[in-house]
Order: structure tokens, then C-alpha cells, then sequence
């Protein structure tokens, strides 16, 4: 296994929880940033569906890309075994550093992912979507007449 592919796995296996991606998203920023992460956090409120298909992914690609270029500090070790001491100091250390320093963003984070996760919420689109959205399917609108 190469060592991309053995950071891609390492992270589907131990670093996919949201509240993990966003701590390394905090940790590691990006270099180009377009929205401040307050402001991303806070737009899951009106746009829930971001996480899933947008932030997470990225989030993602920022844990690989960190994996990648800090793991690899101890060159007697196995690629596994630096990834295995990499993650525990993340784990013991950085990440509930992180979670500590930034914890109005994580209780976002969980209220956003409770409301997400719960059965009786549903989510109200705003004038723009509801206008696209009729543009896309206007058959769904007819109906409603």
C-alpha cells in the first residue's frame, strides 16, 4: 500500500467523525481561505446539507494532506507505525486542544448534527431555492395548485 493510500485509509477509519475534520480543519488551515470557518459553521443553521456535501469533503482532503506532510517525521519507523504515533499525539493532545480553544464551534457543530440526525426535522428551503427549484422541476409546482 502506498503511503497516500495508507493516510486515505487511516483517515476513513479513524478520522471521519465530523467533530475529528472540523479539529483538523481548525489545526490545519487552508491556505486560500473564501469564508471564515465562524461563518461556515454558523450558515449549517439555513444550510445543514453543506456538511455532508461540501465542508466534510474538504475537511477530509485537509486531514490527508496533513497526515501526509507531518506523519512521516521518524524515518526508522514503518510508514504504519509513524501514522499510529501521529494520530494517538493527535488524539491525546491537539485535537481536545483544539476542541477546548474553539468549543463555541463544536456546540454548534453537535446542535447542527442533532437537529440533522433527529426524525421529525424538516427542512424549510428559502425564496432563492424554492425558486430554483421550480425552475428545475416545474411539475413539482404545478401539483401544489
Amino acid at each position: 500500500m502506498s503511503r497516500i493510500e495508507l493516510v486515505r485509509h487511516f483517515v476513513d477509519e479513524q478520522l471521519n467523525d465530523p467533530y475529528d475534520l472540523l479539529a483538523m480543519r481548525l489545526m490545519f488551515p487552508p491556505d486560500r481561505i473564501e469564508v471564515e470557518i465562524d461563518q461556515e459553521i454558523n450558515d449549517l443553521y439555513a444550510y445543514p446539507e453543506r456538511l455532508e456535501a461540501g465542508y466534510r469533503h474538504e475537511w477530509r482532503a485537509i486531514a490527508i494532506r496533513a497526515l501526509f506532510n507531518h506523519a512521516f517525521t521518524d524515518h526508522w519507523r514503518s510508514d504504519r507505525d509513524n501514522l499510529d504515533c501521529y494520530l494517538k499525539s493527535l488524539r491525546d493532545q491537539a485535537i481536545p486542544g483544539c476542541i477546548r480553544e474553539n468549543v463555541g464551534l463544536f456546540r454548534i457543530l453537535g446542535e447542527i448534527l442533532t437537529i440533522a440526525r433527529s426524525d421529525n426535522a424538516i427542512t424549510f428551503p428559502d425564496p432563492g431555492r424554492q425558486a430554483l427549484m421550480t425552475m428545475i422541476w416545474p411539475e413539482k409546482n404545478d401539483r401544489r395548485g
